[in-house]
């Protein structure tokens, strides 16, 4: 057999592997039955862009959900420290006398049910638009703490702000307060330097990193990105939003004249929910605590009367229950839905859902950052949405004075969303995302009131400059949108 063998080359086998390779990727796509429009994308980038397209499919396009791969951590955290309140409501939702049910209800019954994103209705909440607001409370906040600080970030980095926090860190921690720090892995690379990485361990202060990109067990899940981001100080006040740690949050930084965002601080019972994420995230991380429950705080003594869930999702969730709320606001809406996020790339449910809401009268409107944006390919990919949903009736605004990090939805004046959750694929179907939905008038005005104060300093899009855009930047921006979902 040996000199039967000796006839074909090396190569001859590594094609017959390549090909194997290939086929057996395409039956996996096939058989996941997602969206043909990521399939179509995925399938395309196999076969023509092949050294490309099968490291592509193993970061991701694995659908590592149905593979059990991502371990599900969350649900055993939820359900032995909250199970009992998830029971009780679910019971009472599924009897909701027909009077009361409205689309709110719809709605909260929907998260419940997808996510566990219990209702609390006992908070308390500030939003804060400018960063150095936001981190001067947080500073404080942070030399108050008398137990624990648990804080959870995208991005860290080890600049002037990110020196100022250290400082009370390891401040802290000598006091003997428990500090707990999770970095993303891939969002956190290179952002810190050794040095500040090591005085913080040996301050005393714990480190994880989600899916490190340098550890042979989770770097090849690295496009499963945890994008949020959470504070929490003794169980009992939280902070979660859109602005990472890093001096561009207050001024900008060099890119950018000025930085638009939004962060919001809590206290009440959904201060336990956000404690119980942190700690769910930083078990998926290796990270270790012997009785959740001491963090976890039920029953808060506050006297707010803020109703509202924390919804989260990511690749180990069940169903994408941050994109099913964002089409529920979308759908639902009678007079009005205002979107705010730096990006813009949606599947055809959620455009679907705006060109069904904006022919039927509803106002729809839309501010995303303007150029120079700091990632000019989904910039590209957002221009190939304008002109169909602009000719339903949505209207387009592009933000001019800095750069607009903003991620919130405002629907009718009644109900708000806001967190890290922008309108992209990426983080409706593979970040690791958290978002606040607030079922209160008076607040969701106030989202509607930034909202408006933004749009002063947007420039409007108009069909008549897309159309002049020229062909050859249509063709680009239209084989971006191609792949958008593999991006």
């Amino acid at each position: 057999m040996l000199p039967f063998f000796a006839r074909f080359s090396f190569g001859y086998y590594l094609n017959i592997v390549f090909y194997i390779v290939v086929f057996a990727i395409t039956i996996r796509i096939l058989l996941d039955n997602r969206s043909p429009t990521w399939s179509l994308a995925m399938l395309l980038a196999l076969y023509f862009l092949p050294v490309i397209g099968i490291p592509l499919y193993f970061l991701g396009g694995v659908n590592w959900k149905k593979r059990k791969i991502v371990k599900h951590i969350p649900e055993r955290i939820f359900k032995s420290n909250l199970g009992d309140l998830i029971q009780r409501q679910q019971d009472f939702l599924s009897n909701v006398p027909s009077e009361y049910e409205n689309d709110s209800v719809k709605n909260v019954r929907m998260l419940l049910n997808s996510s566990g994103a219990i209702l609390t209705m006992d908070n308390i909440m500030q939003v804060y638009e400018e960063g150095e607001d936001l981190f001067r409370d947080l500073l404080e906040k942070l030399e108050e703490a008398e137990r624990s600080i648990h804080m959870e970030y995208f991005i860290w980095r080890s600049d002037e702000l990110g020196e100022q926090i250290r400082e009370v860190l390891t401040r802290k921690a000598a006091e003997g307060v428990e500090v707990r720090l999770l970095f993303d892995g891939v969002g956190c690379f290179r952002m810190m330097s050794r040095r500040y990485k090591l005085r913080l361990r040996r301050a005393g202060i714990q480190i994880r990193y989600f899916l490190d990109p340098l550890s042979p067990f989770s770097g090849w899940l690295l496009n499963y990105c945890n994008h949020r981001k959470i504070v929490v100080v003794d169980g009992q006040t939280a902070f979660m939003g859109g602005m990472n740690i890093g001096s561009e949050y207050i001024d900008g930084g060099k890119r950018f004249d000025t930085w638009r965002d939004i962060h919001m601080r809590f206290k009440g019972e959904s201060v336990g929910l956000l404690q119980a994420v942190f700690l769910a995230d930083w078990e998926n991380s290796g990270g270790k605590v012997e009785d959740e429950s001491v963090y976890i705080n039920t029953e808060p003594d506050t006297e707010g009367d803020l109703a509202m869930q924390i919804v989260t999702s990511g690749p180990d969730s069940d169903w994408h229950s941050l994109k099913d709320l964002f089409f529920n606001l979308i759908s639902n809406a009678n007079e009005e839905v205002l979107i705010a996020s730096p990006y813009f790339i949606i599947d055809e449910a959620i455009e679907e859902a705006m060109v069904t809401a904006a022919l039927a009268g509803v106002t729809v409107r839309i501010i995303m950052a303007g150029p120079p944006p700091d990632k000019w390919v989904p910039f590209w990919v957002a221009q190939t949405y304008y002109e169909r949903l602009i000719e339903a009736g949505v209207e387009f605004y592009q933000y001019r004075k800095g750069f607009f990090h903003s991620k919130y939805i405002v629907a009718d004046g009644k109900v708000a969303t806001a967190g890290t959750c922008n309108m992209d694929l990426r983080s409706l179907q593979l970040h690791y995302e958290i978002n606040a939905v607030i079922y209160d008038a008076v607040e969701a005005e106030k989202f509607r009131s930034i909202f408006e104060e933004n749009l002063t300093d947007c420039r409007k899009v108009s069909l008549e400059e897309l159309e002049n855009l020229g062909f050859l930047k249509k063709l680009r921006n239209s084989i971006f949108r191609i792949i958008a979902p593999l991006l």
